[in-house]
């Protein structure tokens, strides 16, 4: 799948499920913090950081959203 549409969707998912396992586990393995917030601060870093990620850690990410 091409990077940027997985990008999209997994964004996607973050921002309409914050409170979901989902979401918090993609915002952890990004980020590095497990105990980081699902939150507007944290889902802005998501964005900086997920563009830079490399494409195992997207694809694992993208299957836990799927």
């Amino acid at each position: 799948m091409d990077r940027e549409k997985e990008i999209s969707e997994i964004m996607d998912f973050v921002e309409r499920y914050k409170e979901s396992m989902a979401s918090q586990m993609v915002v952890s393995r990004i980020l590095g913090d497990k105990g980081a917030k699902v939150n507007n601060k944290t889902i802005d870093e998501l964005k900086n950081r997920i563009v830079n990620a490399a494409d195992d850690e997207l694809e694992a990410c993208y299957y836990i959203i799927k």
